[in-house]
């Protein structure tokens, strides 16, 4: 069976950090309208992805610089696809479209950061002026703009599987499958590389968190509020129960219908509460989750169960992580 991990993370994001396509003078923000006739914005999920890139790089790793593929003529940026020297290659996956499309299905699944309710956004007025405070400066007129800007509470939905740094025969160049070790017909990179990039992974997700590309009116960093783990063998839609009260906290209650309901199927279930700084940690016995830990959030809680999510997501059958 299959080892994955389901992460729910309710974020504030502040300002415009991923605008939509302009309309005339102003710059909007994404959004959808509900059946409810709610707006609900959103960050969306190739912004997301962008934005860990961007992360992992400051932590070292090497990342895709993409290239040109195609005809001459109608080229266009494209995936180089080694996912042995470039980690988002490997977590994110690629596509190379040769006669035979070369592919790979990410292990992260990453949803857009939609907003948990429905969200006022307020146009706000600005213009690009001369500066006349220079001695030299453009004498030109103001040029005026609009841009739209909210305040929201969203959830982020991502899972990751235990494929990242495993690799199936049809994924892989010729030339890659010579560098990897070759188990049960699958080809693994060594077991401090694969733990490596998903520490890392999980460092950004859930405490360093990462900056927006653009902002409004703020520094355009999500602001976290609370954090959901599940380890289990099984698919379990735990997303929906991860939400917030009245008071813009953990909703408990949800959680514990959470329990109730999914308990058989996972194996572990952790809890960030960073508001609160409080970290609860829960183990399956028998039918049922039973709480395993329950102590304060910090840097050295976090440490722990990163340390353990790896420790289960990479100790599938086939590979010789532990």
């Amino acid at each position: 069976m299959p080892k994955r991990a389901f992460l729910a993370s309710i974020m504030k994001v502040t300002g415009n950090v991923n605008a939509d396509m302009g309309i005339g003078t102003r710059i909007p923000l994404k959004k959808i309208l509900t059946w409810r006739q709610e707006t609900k914005v959103f960050v969306s999920a190739r912004c997301i992805r962008r934005c860990i890139r961007e992360r992992l790089f400051e932590k070292g790793f090497k990342i895709d610089p993409l290239h040109l593929v195609g005809r001459r003529g109608a080229q266009q940026l494209g995936d180089i696809g080694n996912p042995i020297e470039f980690i988002d290659d490997d977590i994110f996956g690629y596509l190379i479209p040769e006669e035979i499309p070369l592919k790979r299905s990410s292990p992260v699944k990453i949803s857009h950061l939609i907003s948990l309710r429905h969200t006022e956004v307020k146009p706000e007025f600005a213009a690009r002026f001369p500066r006349e405070f220079l001695p030299k400066f453009a004498k030109e007129f103001p040029v005026p703009f609009e841009i739209e800007i909210a305040e929201w509470l969203g959830r982020l939905e991502i899972i990751i599987s235990d494929r990242i740094g495993r690799f199936e025969e049809e994924e892989l160049r010729e030339e890659y499958k010579d560098k990897l070790e070759k188990r049960g017909g699958k080809y693994y990179l060594n077991s401090n590389k694969r733990s490596g990039r998903l520490k890392a992974l999980l460092e950004v997700l859930i405490w360093e968190g990462w900056q927006f590309p653009r902002a409004a009116q703020s520094p355009s960093v999500p602001e976290f509020n609370c954090s959901v783990i599940a380890l289990t063998k099984h698919f379990v839609p735990i997303f929906g129960y991860v939400d917030i009260d009245e008071e813009d906290r953990l909703s408990r209650e949800r959680l514990d219908e959470l329990k109730k309901l999914y308990g058989p199927l996972i194996d572990h279930l952790f809890i960030f509460d960073y508001h609160d700084a409080k970290y609860w940690s829960f183990k399956r016995n028998g039918d049922a989750l039973k709480e395993e830990e329950k102590a304060e959030l910090n840097s050295e809680s976090v440490k722990r169960v990163i340390r353990k999510v790896c420790e289960y997501i990479l100790s599938s059958i086939g590979s010789k992580e532990t």
